[in-house]
């Protein structure tokens, strides 16, 4: 369950969430956190950050940790890009230091740690988007405690300096950003209708075709859309594929291509000329084989905003025809 810090949500609040974080996937930019001047008192209640940091490591794109409870080094995982994440990795206690913003008070110094990283539950999506975090992450309040060591440089009996102070929330993100055509790419692998189903008039699989008479030429399928989606954070994609055309290839070098829609299925009541997708053939044959192609195409939606088509795929079906002639006898009258 997602945490916040303030009381309920209503609808309108969460729709104006998902519109402001599709924005922000189609371009916005996170603020830096400003460091704050002094740490709290020692052993202090933790006081709330107003403005929270997503912790980084160097060269990269983010990053996430957890304390190792055996007293060692902390296990991050690196974040190189977006999409995509990094082996998990050791990290030196300096780079922990800045990483969980203790260094926004005193510099790393040798024996200095990060004692105690505390969560507090996970960001809602209107947290998410007034910070201008990546919504396809999932983020987490904690609490830091920090432990400064001050090493005694003198030769003398005096003691190291030793300050130790929690402070919060701090953001991190526990999961690595995903590009939103990620999700698309997923959702449209779960696209897969099977090829189409020819039929025609004469029946192709039983009665021979004509020459000089057109063939009427349909699919049986459904010309409806198919639609997928998947969601990643408070980010959903929707995925449609669409029909567009059938496409029937023959090897008498006709090709006969017909748009929005399967054509019309031939019955006694037909008129005729009046399919859209017919084919007459010229010549008698014992077997003109060829292929009814499917055509479709990609459109998208992130959080309900219209993206556009995005790309096509194909199915394709076998089909054999035996072609015919009628032959007029004349007789003497």
């Amino acid at each position: 369950m997602r945490r916040g810090t303030d009381g309920s949500r209503s609808p309108r609040r969460v729709v104006a969430a998902l519109a402001a974080a599709t924005a922000l996937l189609l371009g916005a930019t996170s603020t830096p956190a400003a460091a704050q001047d002094a740490p709290p008192e020692p052993h202090s209640p933790a006081p709330i950050n107003p403005i929270p940091i997503t912790p980084a490591c160097p060269d990269t794109r983010g990053g996430g940790g957890a304390i190792d409870q055996n007293g060692g080094a902390v296990i991050g995982t690196c974040w190189g890009n977006s999409p995509g994440a990094g082996p998990d990795r050791t990290v030196s206690s300096a780079l922990v230091w800045e990483w969980y913003g203790c260094d926004q008070w005193r510099p790393f110094s040798p024996g200095s740690t990060v004692s105690r990283v505390d969560p507090h539950g996970e960001l809602l999506l209107e947290d998410i988007v007034a910070r201008g975090l990546d919504p396809t992450v999932t983020y987490v309040w904690h609490t830091i405690e920090c432990r400064h060591v001050q090493l005694n440089d003198l030769d003398d009996d005096t003691d190291d300096v030793i300050e130790l102070w929690g402070w919060g929330f701090l953001v991190i993100g526990t999961t690595p950003p995903v590009d939103p055509t990620v999700l698309r790419d997923i959702a449209a692998d779960r696209i897969d209708p099977e090829p189409p189903t020819p039929a025609s008039a004469p029946m192709w699989s039983e009665i021979p075709s004509v020459v000089h008479l057109p063939t009427w030429l349909w699919i049986t399928d459904d010309w409806e859309p198919l639609e997928e989606q998947e969601t990643e954070g408070f980010v959903t994609v929707v995925v449609q594929a669409r029909p567009i055309e059938t496409t029937w290839a023959l090897s008498d070098g006709a090709t006969v291509t017909c748009e929005n829609g399967p054509g019309i299925e031939w019955t006694p009541e037909s008129v005729e000329g009046s399919t859209y997708c017919s084919h007459t053939f010229t010549d008698a044959a014992d077997l003109i084989d060829g292929t009814v192609s499917m055509h479709w195409t990609f459109r998208w939606w992130l959080n309900g905003a219209d993206m556009g088509d995005f790309g096509d795929f194909t199915r394709v079906t076998p089909i054999t025809f035996a072609v015919t002639e009628i032959q007029a006898i004349e007789t003497g009258g």
